[in-house]
Protein backbone atom coordinates (compact mmCIF):
# COMPACT_ATOMS: atom_id res chain seq x y z
CA UNK A 1 0.00 0.00 0.00
CA UNK A 2 2.82 2.42 0.88
CA UNK A 3 4.59 1.65 -2.39
CA UNK A 4 1.44 2.51 -4.31
CA UNK A 5 1.07 5.77 -2.39
CA UNK A 6 4.70 6.70 -3.00
CA UNK A 7 4.39 5.71 -6.63
CA UNK A 8 1.56 8.20 -7.04
CA UNK A 9 3.05 10.91 -4.80
CA UNK A 10 6.44 11.11 -6.52
CA UNK A 11 5.09 12.07 -9.97
CA UNK A 12 2.68 14.53 -8.34
CA UNK A 13 5.53 16.16 -6.41
CA UNK A 14 7.60 16.35 -9.59
CA UNK A 15 4.72 17.99 -11.41
CA UNK A 16 4.29 20.56 -8.64
CA UNK A 17 8.02 21.33 -8.68
CA UNK A 18 8.03 21.65 -12.49
CA UNK A 19 5.06 24.02 -12.30
CA UNK A 20 6.86 26.13 -9.68
CA UNK A 21 10.03 26.29 -11.81
CA UNK A 22 8.03 27.26 -14.91
CA UNK A 23 6.34 30.04 -12.95
CA UNK A 24 9.72 31.37 -11.77
CA UNK A 25 11.09 31.19 -15.32
CA UNK A 26 8.14 33.12 -16.71
CA UNK A 27 8.53 35.77 -14.01
CA UNK A 28 12.16 36.25 -15.00
CA UNK A 29 11.63 35.95 -18.76
CA UNK A 30 11.78 39.73 -19.16
CA UNK A 31 15.42 40.74 -19.51
CA UNK A 32 16.93 41.78 -16.20
CA UNK A 33 19.92 43.56 -17.68
CA UNK A 34 19.66 47.32 -17.29
CA UNK A 35 18.40 49.47 -20.13
CA UNK A 36 19.87 52.88 -20.92
CA UNK A 37 16.92 54.44 -19.04
CA UNK A 38 17.60 52.22 -16.01
CA UNK A 39 21.25 53.30 -15.99
CA UNK A 40 20.29 56.97 -16.29
CA UNK A 41 17.82 56.61 -13.40
CA UNK A 42 20.64 55.16 -11.30
CA UNK A 43 23.01 57.94 -12.39
CA UNK A 44 20.51 60.60 -11.30
CA UNK A 45 20.26 58.95 -7.87
CA UNK A 46 24.04 58.72 -7.63
CA UNK A 47 24.38 62.41 -8.49
CA UNK A 48 21.84 63.29 -5.78
CA UNK A 49 23.77 61.16 -3.27
CA UNK A 50 27.14 62.72 -4.22
CA UNK A 51 28.61 59.44 -5.50
CA UNK A 52 31.97 58.98 -7.21
CA UNK A 53 32.12 61.17 -10.35
CA UNK A 54 34.34 58.71 -12.23
CA UNK A 55 31.87 55.89 -11.73
CA UNK A 56 29.01 58.16 -12.80
CA UNK A 57 30.92 59.00 -16.00
CA UNK A 58 31.55 55.30 -16.65
CA UNK A 59 27.83 54.54 -16.25
CA UNK A 60 26.85 57.44 -18.54
CA UNK A 61 29.17 56.06 -21.24
CA UNK A 62 27.66 52.60 -20.77
CA UNK A 63 24.14 54.04 -21.19
CA UNK A 64 25.23 55.61 -24.49
CA UNK A 65 26.65 52.27 -25.64
CA UNK A 66 23.36 50.56 -24.80
CA UNK A 67 21.51 52.97 -27.07
CA UNK A 68 23.90 52.53 -30.00
CA UNK A 69 22.20 50.27 -32.58
CA UNK A 70 25.57 49.35 -34.09
CA UNK A 71 26.97 48.15 -30.75
CA UNK A 72 27.74 44.48 -30.46
CA UNK A 73 25.27 42.27 -28.62
CA UNK A 74 27.69 42.10 -25.69
CA UNK A 75 29.61 45.28 -25.11
CA UNK A 76 33.29 44.62 -24.35
CA UNK A 77 33.89 44.74 -20.60
CA UNK A 78 30.18 44.81 -19.82
CA UNK A 79 30.54 42.10 -17.15
CA UNK A 80 32.62 44.39 -14.96
CA UNK A 81 30.29 47.33 -15.58
CA UNK A 82 27.26 45.17 -14.75
CA UNK A 83 28.84 44.18 -11.42
CA UNK A 84 29.49 47.83 -10.62
CA UNK A 85 25.94 48.74 -11.68
CA UNK A 86 24.51 46.02 -9.42
CA UNK A 87 26.45 47.26 -6.39
CA UNK A 88 25.58 50.90 -7.14
CA UNK A 89 21.94 49.96 -7.74
CA UNK A 90 21.78 48.22 -4.37
CA UNK A 91 23.47 51.15 -2.64
CA UNK A 92 21.53 54.01 -4.28
CA UNK A 93 18.24 52.29 -5.11
CA UNK A 94 16.24 52.96 -8.22
CA UNK A 95 13.72 51.40 -10.52
CA UNK A 96 16.00 48.71 -11.91
CA UNK A 97 17.17 47.25 -8.57
CA UNK A 98 13.61 46.87 -7.31
CA UNK A 99 12.34 45.54 -10.64
CA UNK A 100 15.03 42.88 -10.74
CA UNK A 101 14.83 41.64 -7.15
CA UNK A 102 11.04 41.89 -7.08
CA UNK A 103 10.87 39.25 -9.83
CA UNK A 104 12.51 36.71 -7.53
CA UNK A 105 11.09 37.53 -4.08
CA UNK A 106 8.77 40.15 -2.62
CA UNK A 107 10.25 39.53 0.85
CA UNK A 108 13.79 40.10 -0.45
CA UNK A 109 12.62 43.21 -2.31
CA UNK A 110 11.17 44.65 0.92
CA UNK A 111 14.40 43.86 2.79
CA UNK A 112 16.46 45.45 0.01
CA UNK A 113 14.45 48.68 0.21
CA UNK A 114 15.51 49.07 3.85
CA UNK A 115 19.04 47.62 3.69
CA UNK A 116 20.44 48.25 0.20
CA UNK A 117 23.67 49.89 1.36
CA UNK A 118 24.36 47.06 3.82
CA UNK A 119 23.91 44.49 1.04
CA UNK A 120 26.07 46.50 -1.39
CA UNK A 121 28.84 46.71 1.22
CA UNK A 122 28.61 42.95 1.82
CA UNK A 123 29.01 41.93 -1.84
CA UNK A 124 31.20 44.72 -3.20
CA UNK A 125 34.50 42.96 -2.52
CA UNK A 126 33.42 39.38 -3.28
CA UNK A 127 35.89 38.13 -5.89
CA UNK A 128 34.23 35.22 -7.67
CA UNK A 129 30.54 35.97 -7.96
CA UNK A 130 28.30 32.94 -7.57
CA UNK A 131 24.99 32.48 -5.77
CA UNK A 132 26.78 30.70 -2.93
CA UNK A 133 29.57 33.27 -2.53
CA UNK A 134 27.16 36.21 -2.58
CA UNK A 135 24.70 34.56 -0.19
CA UNK A 136 27.50 33.70 2.25
CA UNK A 137 28.82 37.26 2.17
CA UNK A 138 25.34 38.63 2.87
CA UNK A 139 24.67 36.15 5.70
CA UNK A 140 28.04 37.08 7.20
CA UNK A 141 26.89 40.73 7.12
CA UNK A 142 23.69 39.85 8.99
CA UNK A 143 21.18 39.28 6.19
CA UNK A 144 18.75 36.42 6.99
CA UNK A 145 19.70 33.25 5.08
CA UNK A 146 16.45 32.94 3.09
CA UNK A 147 16.62 36.57 1.96
CA UNK A 148 20.34 36.28 1.17
CA UNK A 149 19.64 33.25 -1.04
CA UNK A 150 16.87 35.08 -2.93
CA UNK A 151 18.99 38.22 -3.36
CA UNK A 152 21.96 36.16 -4.58
CA UNK A 153 19.72 34.42 -7.11
CA UNK A 154 18.39 37.78 -8.39
CA UNK A 155 21.89 39.23 -8.60
CA UNK A 156 23.20 36.26 -10.57
CA UNK A 157 20.25 36.44 -12.99
CA UNK A 158 21.46 39.95 -13.82
CA UNK A 159 25.20 39.32 -13.69
CA UNK A 160 25.35 36.43 -16.15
Amino acid sequence: MIAVALGVAAPAASAVEAHREAKTASQTAEPLRPTADDVRDLVSRMLADGADKNQIREFEQYAKQLEDPTAQERILGSGTVIRKLIVAGLRHGGVWAGKSVGKVSKKADDFLARNGAKIADAIEDVEGWSETALALAMVHAGVPADIAADLAKAIMLIAV
